[in-house]
C-alpha cells in the first residue's frame, strides 16, 4: 500500500484573535460572510473550475478547515473532504449551513462568466479571500488555456508547498504590552423598511478607475478618502431625512490591512479598522471638509503605535486568566454582548476598499471586472465594498433595507462631479 501523503497543515488551529467573535455571533439568520468575485470574458467551465479548486486546496489548505466547538473555545479541525463548485444565486450570501456544506466555511460559486467566493469571516479577511479567488482563477485559466499565470501579489503558485507563515495568528505575533482603551462614542444607526429574511439587496456602480483617480487628484485626496467622504455625505443626508432622536455622530468604519505594517504572509485575519466620526449637528460639511476630516483622522489613527495598541488590547483581553477559564457557552454570551455594545454599536456603516489590484497580463486579458460584497447586519443595514482592476472600479452597496437614499446620493454625487457611473442591481419588486 502506498504511503499516505503527509498532512499539508496542522491537524487543528486556534481561531485567530479577530476570528473569535464570529462563531459566537452567528445565528440561523445571520453569519459574518463576505464575497469576492471575478467576471471573465468567456463562460466558466464548471468541470475545469472544480479541478482547479481541488488543486488550490492543496496549496491553501488553511481555508479548508471545519469549525468545531471545544470546552473553552471554538477551534478549526482538519478535514480530508474536498469542496464542490456550486451554482451561483441572484440572492447571495445566505448563512452557510455547516452540516450541508461538507463542513466547509466557504462556497465557490459560478454563473455564466462569473466565479465567486463567499466565505465566513472567521477563516480570513478580504486579503485572504481575494488571494484564494485569484489563485483559483489563475489555476482555472491554466487548465483551460494551457498558460500559467505568474505569481503576483494575491496570486500564489499552486506548484509551491503551503508555507507555515500562512496560517499563523499574526495578532499574537505582533501584539505588544501597551494597549489603548476600547471605549468610543456610540454611532447613529440607519433605520429603514426591512427586506424579507435572507434577501440581501445589492446595488453596484461600475466606474472608470482612471476617472475616479483623476477626480481624487483634483480634490487633493486619495481615492479611498474621496469615496469615504462621499459615503459620509450620503449617510448624513439619510440621517437628515430620518429626524434622529439623538445627536450621535455618523461613523464610517474603514478597515486597515495590517500586513502593510508588519510584512506578514498570513492568509488568516490580520486587519483592524478605524471608525471615522462626523457630528452632523455641528453644522454643514462640504465635500472638501469631509475629505479633510477623513484624511487627517485616518492619518492619525493609522500610525503604527496607535493601531498596534488597539489590537494589542484585544489580544490582552483574550489572554486574561478569568476569560480563558470561562466555558464556551459563557464566553459566547460575553462575546455577543461585546459585539453589540463595543462593535457594531460604534459604527453606522462600513466602507471596505481593496484598492487597485494589478493583475498579470495573462489574467487581465481574460478579465472584465472584480467585485467585493460585504454582509449587512441589523445595526449596520448598509455597507459598501470597493475594488479596482483592469481599468474598472466596482462600488457595491449591500443592504437589508429597501430605502435607497444612501446609494442614490452617493452615485449622484459622483455623476455631478463628472464621473459617469453604470448601475446594476438585484432589486426585486
Amino acid at each position: 500500500m502506498a504511503a499516505r501523503n503527509p498532512r499539508p497543515a496542522p491537524g487543528w488551529l486556534r481561531l485567530d484573535n479577530a476570528a473569535k467573535i464570529y462563531p459566537a455571533t452567528r445565528s440561523r439568520k445571520w453569519m459574518a460572510l463576505f464575497r469576492v468575485s471575478i467576471t471573465l470574458t468567456e463562460t466558466v467551465d464548471d468541470q475545469l473550475l472544480g479541478k482547479a479548486l481541488r488543486q488550490v486546496m492543496k496549496r491553501m489548505p488553511v481555508l479548508g478547515y471545519q469549525l468545531k466547538r471545544g470546552l473553552f473555545w471554538y477551534y478549526f479541525d482538519w478535514q480530508e473532504a474536498q469542496p464542490e463548485v456550486q451554482a451561483d444565486a441572484r440572492n447571495p450570501m445566505l448563512p452557510i449551513d455547516l452540516n450541508e456544506n461538507g463542513g466547509f466555511l466557504f462556497r465557490v460559486r459560478s454563473f455564466d462568466k462569473r466565479i465567486a467566493l463567499e466565505i465566513f469571516h472567521a477563516l480570513t479577511d478580504g486579503t485572504g479571500g481575494m488571494t484564494f479567488l485569484l489563485t483559483l482563477t489563475a489555476e482555472y485559466l491554466r487548465l483551460k488555456y494551457g498558460q500559467r499565470v505568474p505569481e503576483a501579489p494575491l496570486i500564489l503558485d499552486t506548484r509551491d508547498d503551503p508555507n507555515r507563515e500562512e496560517w499563523e495568528d499574526a495578532f499574537l505575533r505582533h501584539a505588544r504590552e501597551e494597549t489603548r482603551p476600547f471605549g468610543e462614542e456610540t454611532a447613529w444607526h440607519l433605520k429603514g423598511t426591512r427586506e424579507s429574511h435572507g434577501y440581501l439587496h445589492l446595488t453596484t456602480g461600475i466606474i472608470s478607475t482612471q476617472a475616479l483617480a483623476d477626480l481624487a487628484k483634483s480634490r487633493k485626496a486619495t481615492v479611498n478618502s474621496l469615496l469615504a467622504a462621499i459615503l459620509l455625505k450620503s449617510l448624513i443626508a439619510a440621517r437628515a431625512k430620518s429626524r434622529p432622536r439623538n445627536k450621535r455622530p455618523v461613523k464610517l468604519s474603514l478597515p486597515v490591512n495590517l500586513r502593510r505594517y508588519y510584512g506578514s504572509r498570513t492568509l488568516r485575519n490580520f486587519s483592524s479598522f478605524v471608525n471615522v466620526p462626523v457630528h452632523a449637528d455641528y453644522g454643514e460639511y462640504s465635500l472638501d471638509d469631509l475629505i479633510k476630516l477623513v484624511t487627517h483622522y485616518m492619518g492619525l489613527e493609522t500610525l503604527e503605535p496607535l493601531i498596534n495598541a488597539r489590537f494589542s488590547a484585544n489580544v490582552k483581553a483574550e489572554q486574561m486568566p478569568a476569560v480563558r477559564v470561562l466555558p464556551l457557552f459563557l464566553k459566547s454570551a460575553v462575546l455577543k454582548l461585546v459585539y453589540r455594545t463595543k462593535g457594531v454599536n460604534y459604527m453606522t456603516s462600513t466602507l471596505s476598499n481593496m484598492g487597485l489590484i494589478r493583475l498579470p497580463p495573462e489574467m487581465a486579458a481574460y478579465t472584465q471586472r472584480v467585485d467585493l460584497v460585504l454582509g449587512a447586519a441589523l445595526s449596520t443595514p448598509i455597507n459598501c465594498g470597493v475594488v479596482s482592476a483592469v481599468g474598472m472600479t466596482t462600488v457595491t452597496f449591500s443592504k437589508t433595507i429597501r430605502e435607497a437614499e444612501v446609494e442614490r446620493v452617493f452615485f449622484t454625487t459622483l455623476v455631478e462631479l463628472g464621473v459617469p457611473v453604470t448601475i446594476e442591481s438585484n432589486w426585486r419588486e
